[in-house]
């Protein structure tokens, strides 16, 4: 993750040395980069069964730019590294909820029923991601902008799935689960903020962004397993179908050039 992080960097400042002649803050390009915390949760259709149990502090870096077709107004676009998105579930009835993946132990994929009642999973998911939005900025008040960001269409592509099983028994963490999760998904988002010029060429932008995931982060190839009545102790299983998604909060915190 650190030699990947490495790259992205290194990129950046690639691109931003690629565009230092540019001057003066009525340019129609700008490229920057941003290191923005990200607060991130999963939330599921099945509330019955499925519950919200804790979210993920997590992070983007990458690269950013605005594209000006008048004077206040420009596409963005950017690529970003996001890691640790995703969250942690709980799971009121237990069952096979990983079929596919890569786990350390066998067992946790064995039998109709072999995550019990209870299981806690926290999905720890990294995308590479592709934002496209459109950039609403004020008249300048001193060094000052204001601006507002809707839409924000983000294409992001899963490169590292890891999970934390948790039981009263045992806990299993950073399981390989990429095998159990959907490799793409789209981000729907808007957000705010102001752009302080700190120099003729140079400003930092800070703002609030809210993105919702569009398209379901697991795969379901899983199951429920309920307790048979008539003949105990058998099981009767029923396809996990459930949709989930991630929602981001993003303190965007970054420099244009």
């Amino acid at each position: 993750m650190k030699r990947i992080a490495a790259k992205i960097l290194c990129i950046v400042c690639l691109l931003v040395t690629s565009y230092g002649y540019l001057s003066g803050q009525d340019r129609p390009f700008r490229i920057g980069f941003q290191a923005s915390p990200v607060f991130s949760g999963l939330r599921n259709n099945h509330k019955d069964v499925i519950v919200k149990s804790g979210g993920n502090l997590g992070l983007k870096l990458g690269a950013i730019s605005d594209i000006y077709f008048k004077n206040n107004l420009s596409f963005t676009v950017g690529f970003n590294l996001a890691f640790h998105e995703g969250g942690e579930f709980l799971y009121e009835v237990g069952g096979n909820f990983l079929p596919d993946s890569e786990l350390s132990e066998p067992l946790l994929q064995t039998g109709d029923k072999p995550l019990p009642d209870g299981v806690k999973i926290r999905y720890q998911l990294q995308y590479l991601e592709f934002p496209v939005g459109l950039k609403f900025r004020t008249e300048s008040d001193g060094n000052m902008n204001w601006f507002f960001e809707v839409p924000v269409f983000t294409f992001s592509f899963l490169t590292r799935g890891r999970g934390d099983i948790e039981t009263e028994d045992y806990l299993y963490e950073q399981e390989n689960i990429s095998k159990d999760l959907v490799v793409a998904n789209v981000f729907l988002g808007l957000g705010a903020g102001v752009e302080y010029a700190i120099s003729q060429n140079n400003s930092f932008i800070g703002g609030i962004y809210y993105q919702r995931g569009l398209i379901d982060v697991t795969r379901d190839h899983g199951h429920i397993a309920y307790p048979n009545p008539d003949i105990i102790p058998t099981y009767i299983t029923v396809q996990e179908d459930s949709k989930a998604s991630i929602g981001n909060l993003v303190l965007c915190l970054g420099i244009l050039f």
